[in-house]
């Protein structure tokens, strides 16, 4: 099963990880399970869109930290994806894990 590493923090702490995060990548690579990466920009670039009312559906991260970047892993259960995600670097963001739906 395919699974969303949610990375949720600011810039700084982003940049001061990229290193790290080169190394983590790397790791899931050599394990055969990364699916994809990406970095996002600032959230200053974003553009929302909203309908009538704010949609407030299923759980969120708890964090103040913006939306910073994910990888897509392949993973059995949702207990390895957990494993992965606890040796992702992180600073004081959080990573939401979250299994991708299957396409229809």
């Amino acid at each position: 099963m395919r699974y969303a590493l949610l990375i949720y923090e600011d810039e700084a702490a982003a940049a001061s990880l990229a290193p790290v995060r080169r190394t983590f990548a790397a790791a899931l690579a050599a394990a055969g399970v990364l699916r994809g990466q990406a970095l996002l920009k600032s959230p200053d670039t974003a553009t929302t869109l909203r309908r009538d009312a704010p949609l407030h559906d299923g759980p969120k991260a708890e964090t103040d930290q913006p939306l910073a970047g994910l990888y897509l892993i392949e993973a059995g259960d949702l207990d390895a994806a957990l494993a992965w995600a606890r040796r992702l670097p992180l600073g004081e963001g959080a990573v939401e894990v979250r299994p991708l739906a299957q396409a229809a």
